[in-house]
């Protein structure tokens, strides 16, 4: 009917249905900060670095993967491309929205990113990230020391995509704005940014309520602080 529609044959499709053909997949767990060390720890060495700067960067694996040597400078990483597998064979193309963004990296993950580069030489267009033979890693390789690593603590429900998404939530933790959010994840609508915003709120409650279970309830402003305050005032030199 579409077909038929564009061609002239019929005024207007009218088969239509408000959002048919639109996927939504459940918001995926959201991975602890120690979750995320332990998998990161457990894994070979090799991969602890590119996970750390695809944690502080809120990179897609594809993004990561694509990185060359001269896409970061003065502790901020520039993200223009990506590497997807089509037909059996690796290209790369522009990031999944077209866009093209710096983004400032952690400071610790700064200075083991330089101190990394800095012990290394190759060409500023090199994979930041090579195998033995220099060619970039894969994100299958990746996906695979993740995985091992993840089921072998206990923490399979996690997956390596997994990372972004809890670098993005502690940015939204931190109080960094949609717009914010945004720019540093390479979203070209506001509705992903505000996913994090949301599970940034709901830590927001977690933490309101924890104060009172830490304080053993000494805010509590009930009647025996009102009672207290009163008496108070009725001491000598209250």
């Amino acid at each position: 009917m579409t077909a038929a529609t564009a061609q002239g044959l019929i005024a207007k499709n009218p088969c239509q249905i408000i959002g048919a053909g639109t996927v939504r997949h459940a918001e995926r767990p959201l991975m602890a900060p120690e979750v995320l060390d332990a998998i990161v720890t457990a894994m070979p060495v090799q991969w602890m670095l590119p996970i750390r700067v695809m944690f502080g960067a809120h990179l897609r694996v594809g993004e990561l993967v694509a990185l060359q040597r001269s896409d970061y400078a003065g502790g901020v990483l520039r993200v223009e491309r990506q590497m997807i597998r089509v037909r059996g064979e690796f290209i790369t193309t522009p990031t999944k929205t077209r866009m093209v963004r710096s983004v400032a990296l952690p400071p610790s993950i700064v200075a083991e990113l330089e101190a990394y580069l800095a012990a290394s030489t190759s060409f500023p267009k090199s994979p930041m990230f090579p195998r033995a033979d220099g060619q970039p890693i894969t994100g299958n390789a990746l996906g695979q020391a993740w995985r091992k690593a993840a089921r072998m603590l206990g923490h399979g429900r996690f997956h390596v995509h997994d990372v972004r998404h809890a670098g993005l939530t502690m940015a939204a933790q931190g109080g960094a704005t949609t717009r914010e959010l945004m720019a540093r994840a390479g979203h070209s609508t506001p509705r992903a940014a505000l996913i994090y915003q949301h599970a940034a709120e709901e830590r927001n409650l977690v933490i309101a309520a924890t104060l009172d279970v830490l304080s053993g309830r000494a805010l509590d402003g009930g009647a025996n602080s009102g009672a207290h305050l009163v008496n108070s005032r009725e001491l000598p030199g209250a």
